[in-house]
């Protein structure tokens, strides 16, 4: 509240007032002794803070830190932010206490308000470069059965259109596995990888909103087989790639063109191809939820004018494991694929299957 600014200069008459206060408030205590334990400990708290500062961007080799002082050493900082607190306590143990209490006060309401800035802080280099290195390090073990963890590409195209199916994997993969929302953008015209970029950074920020621990990745391709086989060869980095493809049943496999349902068989080839796991969802009303929300506008223009289609992911109800949804049910069945067979005109997708009741 005191940061609001008054005047063509915005000018923060708050905060100047608050400032006027606090200096006032030490002038009429008239003791010079008295005060100067209290702004001494604040003084060494701003040293220890800068010190200490130094030291952690030395850390994260951040690449903003570029000292040119002749003489440096990460270290000799890291010793002065600990001396700074030594003689804070030496002068006033009682001032230094408070001192600290209010640091920390105003570090954990700055956490807790989680201000829509980017500080470029050491902090956010200190993350990648420890991300960078676990991940390197995660390259060079193998794999083991007790380690598994389900990485899901699921093929949701914008991730806010089917909000339910990524809830359902998110059930699974949230605090123990990876989940890619994989987005095939199909178009005739050149792409647009300016508003590629853009859509990627909006729908990630709408993961990060809805508490999905999920990553938004779109590709460019000119159709739908190619643009999932982009995704299965390229999507994670190192170890963190995924393992498992999520799809959605087919549910116009009856009525629609044969060459989709035929792109549609051969990207449950290609996934056990590139040895994923295989799992179809399907649910009788569907999960496309864009039309209900009125989300239609989120699309851009491009997406519209081409006409592209993503895939449909469903859940199915039916007590049957084959396509007669006529029979409802209130058990939501999971169909895990475990074999690649695959009967085009039968529709007989998974034959070996396993059904888990939800």
């Amino acid at each position: 509240i005191f940061a609001k600014g008054y005047g063509k200069n915005n000018e923060p008459l708050r905060g100047y007032i608050l400032t006027f206060g606090i200096a006032l408030a030490f002038i009429l205590i008239a003791e010079l002794n008295t005060i100067a334990p209290i702004i001494s400990n604040f003084f060494l708290a701003s040293y220890a803070l800068i010190n200490f500062s130094v030291f952690h961007a030395s850390l994260a080799n951040s690449p903003g830190w570029r000292p040119s002082f002749k003489y440096y050493n990460m270290w000799v900082s890291l010793a002065g932010a600990v001396l700074c607190c030594v003689v804070m306590f030496v002068i006033n143990w009682a001032a230094a206490l408070l001192t600290n209490v209010i640091v920390m006060a105003l570090y954990i309401y700055v956490s807790h308000k989680k201000p829509d800035v980017n500080w470029g802080s050491s902090t956010q280099a200190l993350t990648y470069q420890q991300a960078l290195t676990h991940t390197l390090h995660l390259s060079a073990v193998e794999d083991h059965v007790k380690n598994f963890r389900p990485q899901c590409l699921v093929m949701t195209g914008y991730p806010n259109s089917r909000p339910a199916l990524l809830d359902l994997v998110h059930t699974f993969t949230k605090n123990v596995g990876l989940m890619i929302c994989g987005h095939v953008r199909m178009g005739y015209r050149k792409p647009n990888f300016k508003d590629l970029a853009a859509d990627q950074s909006r729908y990630q920020r709408w993961l990060m909103r809805n508490e999905t621990k999920a990553f938004y990745t779109p590709v460019f391709a000119e159709d739908l087989r190619q643009g999932s086989q982009y995704l299965l060869q390229a999507a994670g980095l190192g170890r963190l790639r995924p393992n498992t493809l999520v799809l959605g049943f087919k549910n116009d496999w009856r009525d629609g063109d044969m060459m989709n349902v035929e792109t549609y068989i051969n990207m449950i080839h290609d996934a056990f191809d590139f040895q994923y796991g295989a799992v179809i969802l399907r649910l009788q009303e569907g999960l496309d939820v864009s039309h209900i929300q009125g989300q239609d506008e989120l699309l851009s223009s491009q997406e519209k004018s081409s006409g592209a289609k993503d895939v449909i992911v469903s859940i199915d109800t039916s007590k049957d494991s084959d396509c007669d949804s006529s029979k409802p049910s209130s058990k939501t069945t999971i169909r895990v694929a475990t074999h690649p067979v695959l009967n085009l005109y039968g529709m007989q997708f998974l034959p070996y299957s396993t059904n888990v009741d939800v």
